[in-house]
């Protein structure tokens, strides 16, 4: 009797995975295998668990898995392919076949396969991997975050000279206390699980700590936090650090306690120290110097709609981390200097990024992965409501095509806000503060908007479709 098993588990762990699962399956027995069981490792939990004796005892083991299968050093010494989930639904017969010249997995280096393994061909490199196993399990705290966030401002706001204010006490106060929770648990996750990919649980609390301490203003002595992209750098850091420790040569009856205490300790201090000491001082000297420009570029009225466009730029270019804020800072500096123009500028920027991405994967489903798709509309919710940080997900898994997209859109909505001499009175922005009387013409300002989005879905749509076509894009 032959044996066949495997794993399959796509980002979001919904429809892909067990599609994949189901393929495998069926392709096993048209390829002779008498018993076949997939583990299928989706949101509602681990179904099929295989053992460690029944992966040794298996005569082939193939993955089609996009991000990081749980508990990998089960298949430590076996040979295994290693193949994502679009693999093992259009041609799981062929992923089935590449067993034979499969690599042998050693637990030890994390490291699923060479780049030149037969059966890493046209597979994800491994840093993609990696991201998107953090992307996956940073999304439900992105969308929960942002549509508590996004329903306590639209039912309990008001605006103020301070911004939308929601009067305490009440279940939109509590509501927004929770979004915020999950807005602030996304950073360490998005890190953690980035690191988890490539040295295992022992990387989660160093670089989870760490990531806190890297958008920590007080901790860091700056003005704002490094934001994802900081979270990002940490993960991949601290990951490759813990992997880097795990390789030392230490006494068998220390090894217990080196995943407990050493590396924890050890590199929780390696990274928040390299944050603290050696790269606070670069984020506050860079915040600095892009205030110095943005207050020249206002002196001058002929410079107005450049500043508008650098503005847009800035507010896309990290989606709520320090460059944003630092733009977003200056328009509510404006609103006390009586020149609410700037912060009309930032005002019809910060919802072109979520619009942006959500809008186009609801109108192009088959070009976008089932991660980005399960964030598209949440992504749009929270535009509407000016959290620019609904564009994370899409932006984290798919950069060389949301960026370009987000940066142009938001530059030129920014820009034709300037154009149409937009003001706004309050700290906040997006269609909800104009909705709410807090911007001098509403008509022009959802059209400065309307026109920025509509550049960038244009240019996310070509790109996406480009790639697509290419066979250049991840989608599961």
């Amino acid at each position: 009797m032959t044996t066949l098993v495997g794993v399959t588990k796509c980002p979001v762990g919904i429809a892909h995975t067990y599609m994949a699962a189901e393929k495998l399956e069926q392709a096993a027995k048209k390829l002779g295998y008498d018993k076949v069981k997939i583990e299928t490792e989706g949101a509602s939990g681990t179904d099929n668990l295989l053992t460690r004796q029944e992966i040794v005892d298996a005569d082939a083991i193939v993955f089609g898995a996009d991000v990081a299968v749980d508990d990998i050093e089960r298949f430590d010494g076996q040979k295994v392919v290693f193949g994502d989930t679009t693999s093992a639904i259009k041609d799981s017969a062929s992923l089935i076949k590449q067993y034979k010249d499969a690599p042998i997995y050693h637990s030890s280096s994390k490291e699923e396969v060479s780049s030149d393994s037969s059966s890493s061909k046209g597979q994800q490199n491994p840093l993609v991997k990696q991201l998107l196993n953090g992307v996956s399990h940073m999304i439900p705290f992105v969308v929960v975050g942002g549509l508590f966030i996004a329903l306590s401002i639209a039912f309990g706001g008001h605006p103020t000279s301070s911004g939308m204010v929601i009067t305490k006490g009440t279940v939109w106060a509590a509501m927004n206390s929770v979004g915020t929770l999950g807005f602030t648990l996304m950073i360490p996750i998005l890190a953690g699980y980035i690191a988890d990919a490539i040295a295992g649980r022992a990387a989660l609390a160093p670089v989870m700590i760490s990531a806190m301490v890297s958008n920590s203003p007080d901790i860091l002595g700056t003005k704002a936090g490094t934001g994802f992209l900081g979270a990002i750098l940490i993960g991949f850091l601290g990951g490759y650090l813990v992997k880097w420790i795990n390789t030392w040569k230490v006494p068998k009856d220390l090894r217990p306690v080196m995943p407990i205490f050493v590396i924890p300790l050890l590199g929780t201090a390696i990274l928040s120290g390299a944050f603290i000491y050696l790269l606070g001082g670069p984020i506050s000297w860079l915040m600095t110097a892009l205030e110095s420009m943005l207050k020249s570029l206002s002196a001058n009225p002929s410079t107005n709609i450049i500043l508008g466009a650098i503005l847009g730029l800035m507010v896309a270019s990290d989606m709520g981390g320090p460059i944003n804020k630092v733009a977003f800072l200056f328009g509510v500096a404006s609103i006390t200097a009586n020149t609410p123009q700037i912060m009309g500028m930032v005002a019809c920027s910060v919802a072109v990024p979520p619009l942006t991405v959500g809008i186009s994967t609801l109108i192009n489903k088959n070009h976008y992965s089932s991660a980005e798709r399960s964030a598209a509309l949440p992504a749009v919710l929270m535009g509407l409501i000016g959290i620019t940080e609904g564009t994370i997900p899409s932006a984290t898994a798919n950069p060389k095509r949301v960026f370009p997209s987000i940066l142009l859109g938001s530059a030129v909505a920014s820009a034709c806000g300037a154009i149409f001499k937009i003001t706004d009175v309050v700290p906040h922005g997006g269609p909800i503060v104009g909705v709410l009387g807090a911007t001098n013409s509403l008509p022009l300002f959802l059209l400065s908007i309307a026109i920025g989005v509509a550049v960038g879905v244009l240019t996310l749509t070509f790109l996406q479709t480009r790639a697509v076509s290419h066979g250049t894009a991840h989608l599961s």
